[in-house]
């Protein structure tokens, strides 16, 4: 039995080794290296359940809020495309005249015309304002005028009394020279020399009256009296301030005006050729 034993010992003794230098060299890898995370497998449902919100039974979207959108419709486009200027007077109140489909209205500064709200007034543009924003609106140049204002630009000017002793008169036509009108082409200097207001008759207007003219001033000389009614120009009567400034636009490209006039009970035609 001891032999039998004593050939057991040295395979114990080994097995002792090997079992405590496993434990050695777990102890130093524990020391030295950190330990592998252990990984677990677990099974991935096949379907989420799904929750049915409250929000939802009443037709409206789960989950993250979103801000509501406004459903006003955006702002369309606004440009004076159809537009056209066809007058402009500065002065005391500076006024244009512009026409969109066919129809002509006078403004004065501060009036509107489809929103559009005229604001400043020049010789040859008006500017207008709409929600916020200036637009700008041309008057169109015609041939005749641009000849007239690049013959006029070389001649020397002269002063509206001395144009006014140039006209001449036979009877009732009068003669005037083109430079006259041309210089008296502003409100403002028109308004120096006359007076003429608006006349009524049953809420409907029948032409313009004269309040005023200075005595030697180019009107006077034109044949203009006090209190005189001008009803007609051209045969085309006076029922709105359009007309009268649709003349006063095209000064320059005529070459003969009447105005037809009530004079107490009397009515006379004065005839103007332009040279």
């Amino acid at each position: 039995m001891k032999r039998h034993f004593d050939k057991l010992a040295p395979l114990a003794v080994w097995l002792l080794i090997i079992v405590l230098a496993a434990k050695l060299g777990a102890l130093v890898v524990d020391a030295f290296f950190p330990p592998v995370p252990s990984l677990e497998c677990t099974e991935r449902p096949s379907h989420k359940k799904e929750k049915y919100h409250f929000a939802k039974a009443f037709g409206l979207e789960s989950g993250t809020h979103k801000p509501a959108t406004s459903t006003r419709p955006a702002p369309k486009p606004v440009s004076l495309r159809g537009y056209q200027l066809t007058m402009t007077a500065v002065g005391e109140p500076s006024m244009a005249i512009i026409v969109h489909n066919r129809k002509s209205k006078l403004l004065t500064v501060g009036e509107s015309i489809d929103g559009f709200r005229l604001t400043e007034v020049y010789k040859d543009r008006v500017k207008l304002t709409k929600n916020g924003r200036e637009y700008w609106l041309m008057m169109k140049k015609s041939k005749s005028s641009i000849s007239t204002r690049t013959r006029a630009s070389h001649v020397k000017r002269s002063s509206p009394s001395a144009y006014a002793e140039q006209i001449r008169r036979e009877g009732d036509t009068y003669y005037v020279p083109r430079e006259l009108l041309e210089e008296m082409h502003d409100i403002k200097k028109i308004f120096k020399y006359i007076t003429l207001k608006p006349i009524y008759r049953e809420h409907k207007m029948v032409g313009f009256g004269v309040s005023k003219v200075k005595k030697g001033s180019v009107f006077d000389k034109m044949g203009l009296h006090k209190r005189d009614i001008i009803e007609k120009i051209n045969g085309s009567p006076l029922t709105n301030e359009t007309e009268a400034f649709k003349y006063f636009n095209q000064i320059n490209e005529l070459s003969s005006l009447t105005l037809t006039i009530k004079r107490g009970s009397e009515q006379k035609e004065l005839h103007y050729e332009i040279f």
